[in-house]
């Protein structure tokens, strides 16, 4: 008797009704992970230490004595020495052209009251020029003592008792405490130099230049022209106007600025003087 084996029958998913096949193993991706992590980390350490080698040629060229600061020169000064302005400077010994703010230099150059301004280049390899701009000395300012005052209102430095400048005195109303380098820009002070340049050009008063300059609490200024002369009082507007009313004043009256004893402009419509005292 033959037997004859029976086809098999296909067995069916009874949840789907699919075909059963045997799943394929899925291929493992932690390895293909863990390669790219290696890589990532690889490319990250190379970067990190191209880095740090810059940064360590960088700092050994920084140490070159072929950028060191050799040499310093000034230009533009008149007031100050030139090694009071390279030690105003601060350099450190042995300090690389590299690592200069010159901005800062510049600020550091200002600090001395006589530089009004101060540029800073730099020379490769080695050399600094500092160009500076100098403050001058247009007045003497009475506060608590005598001290040289710029066009600018900075006090300059304090004056010995022996030193007399050719300058015009400027007073301050109030005894005050100033120090060099302050800046006393106010409207008085400013006011009071105003004062003095415009009696400087004016025409009222030929071959005379103010002594000294008195400033008012009441905003007005008093110009001495010094020994045998008149103080003349007036106010810081229209000067102009002022002292030509004062020229048109001594035409008519006949006499000379050095007949009169103290003369008061601060009237819009007359000249008030007296007349000097017999024998000055």
């Amino acid at each position: 008797m033959t037997f004859q084996p029976r086809p098999m029958q296909t067995i069916r998913d009874y949840n789907t009704g699919g075909s059963w096949k045997t799943p394929e193993r899925e291929r493992p991706r932690s390895g293909r992970r863990l390669r790219k992590m290696c890589v990532m980390l690889l490319v990250l350490g190379a970067l990190a230490g191209a880095g740090l080698g810059a940064r360590e040629a960088y700092r050994r060229m920084l140490q070159l004595p072929y950028f060191q600061v050799v040499d310093v020169r000034v230009e533009g000064n008149l007031q100050v020495a030139t090694d009071d302005v390279i030690a105003g400077l601060g350099l450190a010994p042995n300090t690389s052209m590299l690592t200069l703010d010159l901005a800062e230099l510049s600020r550091r150059a200002t600090r001395n009251p006589w530089i009004k301004e101060a540029t800073v280049i730099r020379r490769l390899p080695g050399s600094l020029t500092i160009q500076v701009v100098e403050r001058t000395p247009e007045a003497v300012f009475i506060a608590n003592r005598r001290y040289l005052l710029s066009a600018d209102g900075v006090i300059l430095r304090a004056l010995q008792d022996d030193e007399l400048p050719q300058l015009p005195v400027l007073r301050a109303a109030v005894p005050r405490q100033v120090s060099e380098g302050e800046h006393i820009v106010s409207a008085e002070i400013a006011q009071g130099l105003s004062v003095w340049r415009q009696f400087q050009i004016a025409n009222a008063v030929p071959q005379e230049k103010p002594h000294e300059i008195v400033m008012g609490k009441d905003g007005s200024y008093a110009v001495n022209l010094g020994p045998s002369m008149p103080v003349i009082r007036l106010r810081p507007e229209d000067m102009r106007d002022q002292l030509q009313r004062l020229g048109a004043a001594l035409v008519a009256s006949g006499r000379g600025l050095g007949q009169l004893g103290d003369v008061d402009l601060r009237f819009r419509d007359r000249v008030v003087f007296r007349l000097a005292a017999a024998g000055r």
